[in-house]
């Protein structure tokens, strides 16, 4: 019997969070036990770097535990034949656990093939560059790296298992990238919430705890971006860590209203439209999308100033330039044309015009 009247999956099932959530040093030693609680056949996917980074520890913990695994090797987009590809090996090994290691991407395909087999889902992040590993939504691309669609699904991860060294020993591009897509919850969640005449409880708490994530980002990030270049795992890098995973889900997931996106991430997405944009970090794009949302908001100058000298000491020149992508008309007009119309893009508080976007970023590129 087909069921007539599904919920919708963005409204009703994101204010949850993971079932247990573990930063701790060596913590994959003792994974077999946790996993233990949620699956007895688990199916790994992750990329060859994550899992030479994550594997030893995982697989020699799954085995003292008698967990029976199977191992699949990730590669390309979060698209729907990398998706197809989990669900058909899970199938066939009868998995009940599926664990995806790695950054978002591989995280997200785990997730979307977990989601469609109602399985259950475990993260293992070698790198803080997105919540992937806590959040119940994934964005899904074609092959060749366009942004798709954004997929909200019926649970979180059971259990995320954050090793801090091995993130600590990541490239620190990768943990810029996460500071820079946390810091969007703020800026975007602010210019929603200004839209917004009688807030919930929900999007006052979300906005309340994305402050403190932006308050604890000015105070901290700095100095962890410096620990992580140095391989060092101090307690700022092990904290911020916990902000681009932990903080940043339970922020999205209450602010459904607000922290769900606005022009930063749409202009991330219109930005997929560009051919050289593919290989740039998800976060970077979205720092440079902030930019411009300042712009359509008509900051004043010094504020936008402030930003940008912000994110300057974490390594992103928030301009095309920057980022190195041709600054040509066809290229602004891709961008807005693919962006404006965008589901996160229609949360902002004002109507926003492919003119208004392609003015705001000729503005941001002005600076360089």
């Amino acid at each position: 019997m087909t069921k007539e009247n599904r919920l919708d999956p963005q409204t009703a099932y994101l204010q949850a969070a993971p079932a247990q959530y573990i930063n701790e040093k060596g913590i994959l030693k003792k994974a077999g036990a946790y996993v233990s609680e949620w699956g007895g056949r688990v199916l790994i996917s992750g990329g060859v770097r994550a899992l030479n980074a994550a594997e030893k520890d995982l697989i020699a913990s799954l085995d003292e535990n008698n967990i029976y695994w199977e191992k699949n090797i990730f590669k390309g987009e979060v698209s729907q034949s990398n998706i197809n590809i989990i669900k058909e090996k899970a199938k066939k090994m009868k998995a009940n656990l599926i664990i995806g290691v790695g950054g978002g991407k591989a995280i997200d395909t785990a997730k979307a093939a977990a989601e469609d087999m109602r399985l259950p889902v475990a993260a293992v992040p070698t790198i803080a560059a997105t919540c992937a590993a806590g959040s119940a939504f994934a964005v899904v691309y074609t092959e060749d790296g366009q942004f798709e669609k954004d997929y909200f699904m019926t649970q979180n991860p059971r259990l995320v298992m954050v090793d801090p060294q091995i993130i600590a020993e990541a490239p620190v591009k990768y943990l810029k990238s996460g500071i820079l897509d946390s810091l969007a919850k703020w800026y975007e969640g602010k210019a929603v919430e200004s839209g917004i005449a009688n807030p919930s409880l929900e999007t006052v708490v979300a906005m309340n705890l994305a402050e403190i994530l932006y308050n604890k980002m000015r105070e901290e990030a700095i100095i962890a971006v410096e620990q992580c270049e140095n391989n060092e795992l101090g307690d700022e890098l092990k904290e911020i860590i916990d902000l681009n995973i932990y903080l940043t889900t339970i922020i999205q997931s209450l602010g459904q209203n607000t922290s769900r996106g606005a022009a930063a991430h749409g202009i991330h997405n219109g930005m997929t439209s560009i051919e050289e944009s593919h290989d740039l970090l998800h976060g970077l794009k979205v720092g440079y999308g902030i930019i411009v949302q300042l712009y359509l908001e008509d900051k004043a100058e010094e504020y936008i100033d402030d930003v940008i000298k912000f994110f300057n000491e974490l390594g992103l020149e928030p301009s095309f330039k920057g980022l190195g992508i041709p600054f040509t008309e066809d290229n602004l007009k891709k961008t807005a044309a693919k962006s404006v119309n965008d589901t996160v893009m229609l949360k902002m508080p004002i109507e926003v015009t492919e003119e208004m976007i392609i003015e705001a970023m000729k503005k941001v590129e002005s600076r360089v």
